[in-house]
């Protein structure tokens, strides 16, 4: 797992909404699993992961596939999130983008895994 995604989950371990929205860059997306409306700049960001920590909330990362490049890294993959002991299968897409600081999440699209038919 590359660190800025180990450093997301655990900044959502720590229940920190602060800490994680800091992760994501100034422009970023979000497309959140909890949320029905797009999370655009860091304060929609910081607003979604406030709420959704009121709840006890772990994730595990269960697949990861990856590309990448000096300025660019793309991660999808499946994750389960453990929010107040009920598990909620999802998959992921985060776009990483370097900037003069640090890596920063540029976009991040999260969903529920759809039901078998």
């Amino acid at each position: 797992m590359n660190d800025i995604l180990k450093n997301w989950v655990e900044k959502i371990r720590n229940n920190n909404a602060n800490q994680v929205a800091e992760l994501y860059h100034d422009e970023g997306l979000l497309l959140g699993t909890f949320s029905d409306i797009e999370r655009h700049g860091k304060e929609l960001i910081f607003n979604y992961f406030e709420n959704l920590l009121k709840s006890k909330i772990d994730v595990e990362i269960i697949t990861k596939h990856e590309y990448k490049t000096d300025s660019i890294i793309v991660s999808s993959g499946f994750y389960n999130f453990q929010v107040d002991d009920k598990i909620i299968k999802a998959r992921f897409s985060f776009v990483f983008l370097k900037t003069k600081e640090s890596w920063k999440i540029l976009s991040h699209h999260s969903s529920e895994l759809p039901k078998v038919v």
